[in-house]
């Protein structure tokens, strides 16, 4: 943040000045502080003791706006983002940040910035077009929440879609809206249209921020049948396009991000995509060859390999399972096995979950390990979640058992993989 603030030249030169002065001594906090406010004349000390001395980072909420063909006016103020949307006192409603305001337009990251010192700020941003837009907290350099105006959302849509809005303000912009749902202070609809226009997205960090989104949201929709079936389809519609450009096939042209991006595609495919016939019958074509050599990585690498079981299981019945199961023995190496125990319970039959749930608390599986398919059949769909809970709470006794002295965290993780896809108010008492 210091350096996006005070620019590259400042800051090697406030560094240097710290170094020198204090060269075989001792120093504290703010002697870094200082060089940096002495060479960038801004209050960089006021600036750091408001995030370094108080708890939490601040959410910048857009209050009011006034566009014009050539600039824009937004009204701001901040308060303290809490991530579960609790209510703040008085006394932490009156929390105050000194804030550095940078902002991006279709010219590029602007040159002014303001820092927000009080409640609330107003500043003025230059426009190159009537349909000019505005994106608050440049580059993501600042750790704090933005909430944007509707009208501000439309506007960086088409930024968005032209991708003229770098990769890490594409990726902020979602995560931002994201968090602001869940804590409250978005609506959900606002998202969705938010989401919408990264149809063309194909940036690894993006994408990052895209499949965190498309999955919490398929948790929360899974609840209500019609919503969730409406909500895949539109998720289908983004990952399938992505599938499109990346493709399964690894190429020699690769970058490291470039595998990245392949491998959230293919795990997006596995939970989005999986009755797509296309998808289906490259996931076959996978593990078939896979079946018949484990050692073929060509055909099914190993960072695919547990989404491709999981659209296997999704489309088979008990002759899929069994071969899939069949390979937790066959594997040589743990990380192996995890790949099954990933994607067993995704096995659509009620008893072929059931099956998995008194399987891996049998003993085949490892004690550090077994967890890991109990949370496979509660993440994989609404009666999933039922299934292992219900198990969760009649077995309690054999797992306590199990676990013995074992560490705690082991029981954590059950309870987790048992009951952490519940969204509702009810399971929630």
């Amino acid at each position: 943040m210091i350096r996006a603030v005070i620019g590259m030249k400042a800051f090697q030169s406030g560094l240097g000045k710290y170094m020198k002065r204090h060269a075989y001594g001792n120093t504290e906090t703010f002697d870094l502080w200082k060089a940096w406010e002495e060479t960038s004349d801004m209050p960089i000390q006021e600036m750091m003791a408001s995030w370094t001395e108080q708890m939490g980072f601040p959410l910048v909420r857009v209050v009011g706006e006034t566009w014009k063909d050539n600039e824009v006016t937004l009204q701001l103020d901040q308060m303290w983002f809490l991530a579960d949307g609790s209510e703040l006192t008085e006394e932490e409603n009156n929390k105050i940040w000194t804030i550095p305001i940078m902002t991006c337009t279709e010219e590029g990251t602007q040159d002014d910035m303001t820092f927000m010192r009080e409640k609330t700020a107003t500043i003025t941003i230059p426009l190159s077009s009537k349909d000019g837009w505005v994106k608050l907290n440049a580059g993501q350099e600042v750790p704090m929440r933005v909430l944007p105006t509707p009208t501000m959302i439309d506007r960086l849509g088409e930024a968005i879609r032209n991708k003229k809005l770098s990769p890490c303000d594409r990726a902020g912009l979602l995560t931002d809206a994201y968090a602001l749902v869940k804590a409250g202070h978005m609506q959900p609809e606002t998202l969705i249209r938010l989401l919408s226009n990264y149809l063309e997205e194909d940036e690894y960090i993006v994408w990052q921020g895209i499949g965190d989104v498309l999955s919490g949201l398929d948790t929360i929709a899974s609840d209500d049948e019609e919503m969730n079936a409406i909500f895949k389809a539109f998720a289908r519609t983004l990952v399938i396009n992505l599938a499109k450009k990346v493709g399964w096939e690894s190429k020699k042209t690769d970058e490291h991000l470039s595998v990245l991006l392949r491998s959230i595609m293919i795990g997006l495919l596995g939970s989005f995509c999986s009755d797509d016939e296309d998808v289906s019958s490259e996931a076959k074509r996978r593990f078939e060859a896979f079946q018949a050599d484990h050692n073929d990585v060509q055909s099914l690498p190993s960072d695919m390999r547990s989404s491709v079981f999981k659209i296997i299981l999704k489309n088979g019945g008990e002759s899929e399972y069994e071969s899939v199961l069949a390979y937790f023995s066959e594997a040589t190496d743990n990380a192996e096995r995890k790949h099954v125990l990933a994607s067993l319970g995704h096995a659509p039959d009620k008893k072929l979950k059931e099956r998995t749930m008194e399987w891996t608390t049998s003993g085949a599986v490892k004690l550090q390990d077994f967890f890991y398919a109990m949370g496979s059949v509660g993440r994989s769909n609404k009666e999933g979640r039922e299934i292992s809970w219900a198990f969760y709470k009649s077995n309690f006794e054999m797992l306590n058992g199990m676990i013995g002295k074992g560490s705690p965290s082991l029981m954590d993780a059950c309870i987790v993989s048992c009951a952490g896809a519940f969204c509702s108010k009810e399971k929630g008492r």
